[in-house]
């Protein structure tokens, strides 16, 4: 089974927010920026492709907007569909694989945020995503990626840590693969009970020109790529790597 089929449970849920709301608390800002960025407008069909818990797809649904949101985590959907029905909004929620996305032409934004990108055993498997997202978009429609800023994170990078939260207590050990460009994270973990289990995470931090050099192969055009979601200029020192591309209105032969 390969990691992130087993990743995304309660123990991610547990982490993800551990020392507080932070990241909740950062969606309607970040929804404000997505609606900016791309000048959505109302009534458009949005996939937030990788949706998890659901934060940006219900915040969006508020907003009137159209939206899918597509995971394959069973468990983070059960949460966003519990959301959608709390905040009284309608959203298809859909389980899948990102590299076989049944649409085509369907959307006018296609949405992945968080660093959702990047989880596959090698880059042709994550260039298929990015061919199935190509297709279900519009034509004219736009991606919109959340990625982390490659080269920021040689100045962050941590071999080892640890954290407790709710009487659970965490060892990561990192590795940094500088020859494939890849995080590998194995993690330790011990329960309140005195179990213990261990979770293994690992990504393809992609550099901005790998990034739209994949774009170019795969049928989409780079249009713009921000630093953070308050559409600052994208640098080496940025927080995040925001990358904006648009499927072309018109087909070329």
């Amino acid at each position: 089974m390969a990691w992130y089929e087993e990743f995304f449970g309660e123990d991610y849920m547990r982490f993800h927010l551990c020392g507080g709301e932070r990241e909740e608390q950062r969606a309607p800002a970040e929804c404000d920026a997505v609606v900016s960025l791309l000048g959505l407008q109302p009534g458009a069909r949005v996939l937030d492709l990788c949706c998890g818990q659901g934060r940006h797809s219900v915040e969006l649904a508020r907003r009137g907007f159209r939206v899918t949101g597509f995971d394959l985590s069973d468990y983070l959907l059960g949460l966003a569909k519990e959301r959608a029905e709390e905040a009284g909004v309608e959203v298809e929620f859909v389980r899948g694989d990102m590299r076989v996305l049944p649409w085509e032409d369907e959307f006018d934004a296609v949405l992945n945020l968080f660093t959702a990108f990047g989880y596959l055993e090698s880059d042709e498997e994550d260039e298929k995503v990015l061919c199935a997202i190509s297709r279900c978009l519009k034509r004219g429609g736009q991606l919109m990626m959340d990625l982390w800023n490659r080269e920021r994170l040689p100045t962050m990078f941590q071999p080892k840590d640890w954290f407790e939260h709710e009487g659970y207590i965490a060892l990561d050990e990192r590795e940094w693969d500088l020859h494939r460009g890849r995080l590998n994270l194995h993690r330790r973990l011990a329960a309140p009970d005195g179990s213990r289990r261990e979770i293994a995470f690992a990504l393809r931090v992609y550099a901005h020109s790998e990034m739209l050099a994949a774009f170019r192969r795969t049928g989409l055009d780079w249009t713009r790529t921000c630093g953070d979601y308050d559409g600052s200029d994208y640098s080496v020192g940025s927080r995040r790597m925001l990358i904006i591309a648009r499927k072309p209105e018109e087909v070329v032969q």
